[in-house]
């Protein structure tokens, strides 16, 4: 399966359990189960706020990639990440 980021919150979906679900059940392709399930996003949320809610993954995702990012290194990078996604990007 090819990996895919979700188009909301930027997370890797790396296997079928990852992607969100659409009205009728089916897979959907541009969301993460935890954004978006039965058809409509899991929470109404600004990027802004999306920005703060990936902060708390932070320790994770340094661990992961050997980066050691404080929040104030990671908040613009990820401002910057999110606002191509399709959720966020408004051009």
């Amino acid at each position: 399966m090819e990996e895919k980021i979700c188009q909301s919150c930027g997370m890797n979906m790396k296997s079928a359990e990852d992607f969100g679900t659409n009205a009728d059940g089916t897979r959907n392709e541009e969301y993460c189960i935890y954004c978006y399930q039965n058809g409509t996003f899991t929470r109404d949320v600004t990027m802004e706020e999306m920005v703060e809610t990936n902060l708390e993954y932070l320790d994770h995702w340094n661990k992961e990639t050997g980066n050691n990012f404080t929040p104030d290194e990671a908040r613009p990078m990820l401002r910057e990440f999110l606002s191509i996604l399709k959720r966020w990007n408004k051009e």
